[in-house]
């Protein structure tokens, strides 16, 4: 794939089935990582818009502080985000694996990396989110379902292409891992809650 950066991400956004084939097959991970961190940093500063990252005021603490604190999460954000996009990838290429996909990790993480691309439009939505009134709040939230939903689809693409498996399969294969970890934090807080619940009869 002889293509930059930017050719690729145009790509992913208006033809997201072939490119996002060519990423799975060629597997740009350096220019995923970036993307994925320019995308995640882009997020970061919209929530900060958006009103997400917020301090208590008073507290005795300094704006200087609470400044550093505000930078050190921008920065920190993109960073973790793409480390638990790394091992989120492990599980579901195991997922995948398991479930007869043959495909690269390498492939299914460039391709869930510029997946990531809708986020970027968090950005506007944060100028939305100052209307006032209940407009910029309804606006900035369906716009925010649409993103969530339109980036869903384009990681559920990616798992299609990287593994060559149909559009059924490639849902099941997202899903699992998604299942099996809602029901391990059920169990997490049924052990826990219990013997509080029991305490209290």
């Amino acid at each position: 794939m002889q293509k930059g950066i930017l050719e690729i991400s145009m790509g992913v956004l208006t033809r997201p089935t072939s490119t996002i084939r060519s990423i799975c097959q060629e597997r740009p991970i350096g220019w995923a990582i970036v993307v994925y961190l320019v995308v995640s940093l882009v997020a970061a500063l919209a929530s900060i818009g958006l009103g997400d990252l917020e301090f208590p005021e008073g507290g005795g603490l300094s704006p200087a502080f609470l400044a550093g604190i505000s930078i050190l999460l921008i920065i920190g954000f993109p960073i973790i985000s793409l480390l638990t996009l790394a091992v989120l990838t492990a599980i579901w290429h195991a997922v995948a694996s398991l479930l007869g996909g043959k495909g690269s990790y390498g492939g299914l993480f460039s391709g869930f990396a510029f997946a990531n691309l809708p986020a970027i439009f968090t950005a506007p939505l944060a100028v939305i989110g100052l209307l006032p009134g209940i407009i910029g709040v309804l606006l900035v939230g369906l716009g925010s379902i649409g993103l969530g939903l339109w980036s869903l689809a384009l990681s559920i693409v990616a798992v299609r292409e990287n593994y060559a498996v149909s559009t059924g399969r490639a849902i099941l294969i997202y899903l699992l891992p998604t299942a099996i970890l809602l029901v391990l934090l059920g169990l997490l807080v049924a052990v826990v809650a219990l013997p509080i619940v029991g305490g209290l009869l």
